[in-house]
């Protein structure tokens, strides 16, 4: 919940930086420049283009108010405009715009703009979008954009980018939040989403898959007592979060070094990484495996749980060592013949096996402190 509060209070503080009338002289540029640039009319009243109080003078003119049964049509917007399809300013908008199906701005928008499908703006947006399936903006962002499924900001988006797929950006200062991908080459602040892809980033990105040209990249080949060799490589925005990618695989003990013996698995994980001192690093991890053995199903519960203190130790160049106390938690419920799941270690501080409330199945939850020690490029 105090991690919701201060990703909410920053977005709030983003969003309404972008609003002040000094903090883009580019803004402040326009502004001036528009001034007195078309006569302006108090109000007008449309069906659909060229059938308005306007009539074929619609283009000559800005208007305050705009209420339009179907979509209207003006120079530029100094005010507000509602209408049941669509709107559409040749210059540009200072105000809001309210429409069913689309808002298309040529040049600026200063304000906000609400859409049941897509809002357009071929220049800069000092503002807000809000649209059902997309908001487009030819230049930079300055403030805010939610949408259903895409924002796009050509340039630069100083402040949020909420999407219910993708965020695409030439670079971002800010956050990006979506449902599956964030895009952008260079990123200042905060990226949350399935996939991220960056070329640089001075924040974080948090997703199952982090991709960045620039970042934090390494390889590791380890040894532990569940499973005796491992390899994971780790990739990430930074060193401030990352994911992890592994491969393990052990000999039973005391079993036939046969294939069909081979116990292994497949892991996932996260984790942070800061130095201690001038040299040596710290790696917080935390990983699951799903582990295959004996024959058991690819979809049965047979989990290793871990949670990593990594300590590492530069050898020489690119090399270190690296010697990591784990806590372990088997989660199984692999039938055997001896009973649920396997012992992968002869030592434990905790095994016990729980009846499953809503079918006959068991769970076994075994814990122990490990060790892994292994070698880092």
């Amino acid at each position: 919940m105090k991690k919701l509060v201060l990703l909410t209070a920053s977005l709030f503080y983003s969003f309404s930086s972008a609003f002040s009338q000094d903090s883009d002289s580019l803004r402040t540029q326009l502004s001036e420049a528009r001034q007195n640039r078309y006569p302006k009319r108090p109000i007008q009243i449309g069906f659909v283009p060229p059938l308005s109080t306007n009539g074929l003078a619609a283009g000559l003119f800005s208007n305050r108010v705009s209420i339009n049964a179907i979509g209207g049509y003006a120079a530029a917007l100094d005010g507000a405009e509602f209408s049941g399809i669509f709107s559409l300013e040749k210059d540009y908008a200072k105000g809001a715009q309210f429409s069913g199906i689309l808002n298309g701005v040529r040049n600026e928008v200063d304000g906000a703009q609400f859409a049941g499908i897509v809002n357009v703006v071929g220049g800069p947006l000092y503002g807000a979008q809000f649209g059902g399936i997309a908001n487009v903006v030819g230049k930079t962002v300055n403030g805010a954009q939610f949408a259903g499924i895409a924002n796009i900001s050509g340039t630069h988006v100083k402040g949020a980018q909420i999407a219910g797929i993708t965020n695409i950006a030439e670079s971002v200062e800010g956050i990006q939040i979506a449902g599956i991908a964030n895009v952008a080459k260079r990123v200042k602040g905060t990226q949350i989403g399935l996939i991220n892809i960056a070329e640089n980033v001075d924040g974080a990105q948090i997703g199952f898959l982090n991709l960045a040209k620039n970042g934090y990249h390494r390889f590791e080949a380890w040894g532990g007592e569940a499973l005796h060799a491992n390899i994971g490589y780790k990739m990430g925005g930074n060193r401030k979060f990352y994911n992890i990618f592994a491969l393990g695989a052990a000999w039973p003990k005391g079993g036939n070094a046969r294939w069909e013996n081979l116990r292994w698995g497949y892991g996932y994980g996260i984790g942070t990484n800061q130095f201690i001192g001038q040299r040596n690093q710290l790696s917080i991890e935390a990983m699951t495996y799903q582990i295959q053995e004996e024959g058991n199903y690819w979809d049965e519960l047979n989990l290793l749980n871990q949670v990593r203190l990594s300590f590492i130790f530069p050898l020489h160049n690119r090399i270190a060592l690296t010697v990591t106390p784990t806590f372990n938690v088997q989660v199984t419920g692999f039938e055997t013949n001896e009973g649920v799941g396997t012992e992968w270690v002869s030592w434990d501080v905790f095994d016990r096996t729980y009846h499953r409330r809503w079918d006959d199945e068991q769970v076994r939850v075994r814990m122990w402190p490990g060790l892994n020690v292994g070698i880092q490029f």
